[in-house]
């Protein structure tokens, strides 16, 4: 669907050709993904075990993911619209309607500069991308918005991690979630700023899931537990 929005709807409103360019979209519901941005070769790898990509996620309730190399869609559009225009690496979605992400890779994130320049490519191209109609309904269908920031982990870290499914089910304990940055524009639009580094991981969390099981448990309560619960919600 993004992929269409991209290809059509984009081009149209920049008055650009319709982009027929092939191969920009991954989708995969494993359980633990890594992303690694070949600069090279333009492509963008998959990675099921630890330790090869920037970006890392895992994803306990094997959602369906989209994953769009937005930087190769951008490059290939028309030099003089491409002319001093940032770009971010890639848009990733769950299509559960639950989580829409920009993700910009990179090789370490440790410098203030580095950070800035990254944090400039995802604000420009989240300002790129809603200013078309269609593809602002598209976002604002989702519940979690975020930009991220990724670099990839220290040589010699592999050893912490197996990769075995065991370990899998131990890494949201063993790596953080990354850590919130503060950011008015990018909070104006929507979204919030997010930078992942390290062993930090990506948790992709079924919360449509855990409210209909709220929602489910809520039936069950007598009617004095759900005047219990009214007065502590009021208090």
């Amino acid at each position: 669907m993004m992929e269409n929005l991209l290809k059509n709807e984009f081009t149209t409103h920049y008055a650009l050709p319709v982009s027929t360019i092939a191969d920009i979209t991954i989708n995969t519901n494993e359980l633990y993904f890594e992303i690694e941005d070949n600069r090279d070769s333009e492509n963008i790898v998959l990675h099921t075990t630890p330790h090869n990509g920037e970006a890392r996620y895992y994803n306990p309730q094997q959602l369906s993911i989209t994953i769009i190399n937005y930087d190769r869609f951008f490059t290939n559009l028309s030099h003089a619209f491409q002319k001093g225009k940032k770009r971010c690496d890639l848009i990733v979605y769950s299509n559960n309607n639950e989580y829409f992400l920009l993700n910009e890779l990179k090789e370490k994130s440790d410098r203030d500069d580095v950070r800035q320049n990254a944090t400039k490519q995802l604000l420009e191209s989240l300002k790129t991308i809603i200013a078309i109609k269609s593809i602002q309904d598209f976002i604002d269908r989702y519940i979690i918005k975020q930009c991220c920031i990724f670099s990839r982990q220290p040589i010699g870290i592999s050893t912490q991690i197996k990769a075995t499914i065991s370990a899998f089910n131990r890494l949201s304990t063993l790596s953080s979630k990354g850590y919130k940055m503060s950011n008015k524009e990018i909070e104006d639009l929507g979204f919030e700023l997010w930078e992942f580094s390290g062993s930090q991981t990506y948790l992709l969390e079924d919360g449509v899931s855990k409210i209909q099981g709220i929602a489910q448990q809520l039936t069950r309560l007598s009617t004095k537990e759900v005047k219990e619960l009214t007065e502590i919600l009021k208090s």
